[in-house]
């Protein structure tokens, strides 16, 4: 199968801890995907498109080998961990534990999702921002890292796919990293951390698993071409006609 994503790795993938928690690894074709990328400094318009496999032409987007595509980070890690050949799973059965654990997943992707806002918001001139954006979205961050602070007080039962989801956001937290010179009015230097004890102790002992370290601040090895990409979703297209 094919991992249509995004190959930079100053965060954490959650997609790619689902993979390695599931031994899946050897299995897939990982496939970099530059949404926002002119290369070697020329405008090279959809040279970097999957539009023909995922009509959002979002990442991540996954193609199994009979050309089935799934796209949508958390449809594309309930597959893989469906896949799962560890005999470890990050979903628990269906009842009370599994719906904590996919909240805390749908409150980490948003809280990734509206990071992602904010420093695409802080791309534009400082006279050209909207102070009222930042105001809106940064009241649900702040509940957000409250709430997982919680949650990490509370401890957890194994790893799971809600944690996984934790890593992905609060790895993009890095201002200085990942926000790429965005300039923040409100909290320019936030650090989700502060005043969090129990989200420091869980993030600093998360991050030493081998899902994580495995591509976590690890530079991206293979093909990065726009024309390896294209190969590659050729070869889905073609699987679907079979």
């Amino acid at each position: 199968m094919k991992l249509f994503y995004s190959p930079f790795h100053s965060f954490i993938h959650k997609v790619l801890v689902t993979a390695h928690e599931g031994d899946l690894w050897k299995d897939i074709t990982f496939v970099p995907c530059f949404p926002f990328k002119n290369r070697e400094g020329e405008d090279q318009g959809d040279a970097y498109s999957i539009a023909s496999l995922n009509p959002l032409d979002k990442v991540p987007t996954l193609a199994l080998d009979d050309g089935q595509v799934i796209y949508g980070s958390q449809a594309v890690v309930e597959c893989l961990d469906n896949m799962s050949q560890s005999g470890r799973h990050l979903y628990p059965a269906s009842g009370p534990k599994r719906w904590d654990v996919v909240t805390r997943l749908a409150l980490a992707d948003t809280i990734f999702e509206t990071t992602v806002q904010l420093a695409m918001e802080g791309w534009q001139p400082i006279e050209q921002q909207r102070i009222d954006f930042f105001k809106w979205i940064w009241p649900k961050i702040i509940r957000g890292c409250d709430s997982l602070e919680v949650s990490c007080k509370n401890g957890f039962d194994g790893f799971d796919i809600g944690q996984a989801a934790m890593l992905h956001a609060i790895s993009y937290m890095d201002f200085k990293v990942n926000f790429y010179e965005a300039k923040d009015p409100l909290y320019p230097a936030f650090n989700c951390f502060e005043n969090r004890p129990n989200l420091k102790a869980w993030w600093l002992d998360s991050i030493q698993r081998p899902s994580v370290t495995s591509h976590y601040n690890v530079d991206f090895q293979g093909d990065d071409s726009a024309s390896f990409l294209q190969q590659q979703v050729q070869e889905v297209l073609e699987a679907q006609k079979k």
